[in-house]
């Protein structure tokens, strides 16, 4: 089993994707379907496969997909159509407290550009969330230790 695994992921952005995607699934051009219909197809029948360990990189020309696709991965883009597998759980099946649950324990993304800090490291930006999480569980532990003290 994959690590992560994206099926057939289609993304068109318009005021009805669902009209388009015959056309995207007949071979119409990008150029096409925005001239029709309004509409952008920003990714089309993706899939792939990531295994546990494997460095995995995502590149290409600007407007290309890139980031579209990797907010497919958690979640902050919906797909127009597809599954997006994490260690076995089709999160397309997620409701919002199980997603807010996977963003928090499971899975993250580091914002190139405007989210990161000038003055860390790249292992210091990754582990930044980490670190905050941290922090707040050793805060919430004194809290209760001090509610349970106080009962005492």
């Amino acid at each position: 089993m994959s690590k992560i695994e994206i099926n057939n992921i289609y993304k068109i952005f318009g005021n009805n994707p669902q009209s388009v995607m015959p056309m995207v699934k007949n071979g119409a051009t990008k150029e096409d379907i925005l001239e029709q219909t309004g509409h952008t197809v920003g990714l089309d029948n993706v899939s792939l496969k990531i295994e546990e360990g494997e460095t995995f990189v995502c590149m290409g020309l600007s407007g290309s997909g890139k980031s579209t696709l990797i907010r497919h991965i958690n979640r902050l883009i919906d797909p127009t159509e597809g599954e997006i597998h994490i260690d076995g759980t089709n999160i397309m099946n997620c409701n919002p407290e199980q997603l807010i649950d996977w963003r928090r324990n499971r899975i993250s993304m580091v914002f190139q550009r405007f989210g990161l800090f000038p003055h860390k490291t790249v292992m210091q930006n990754v582990g930044y969330g980490l670190e905050m999480q941290v922090k707040l569980r050793k805060k919430e532990i004194k809290l209760q230790w001090k509610r349970l003290m106080m009962l005492v």
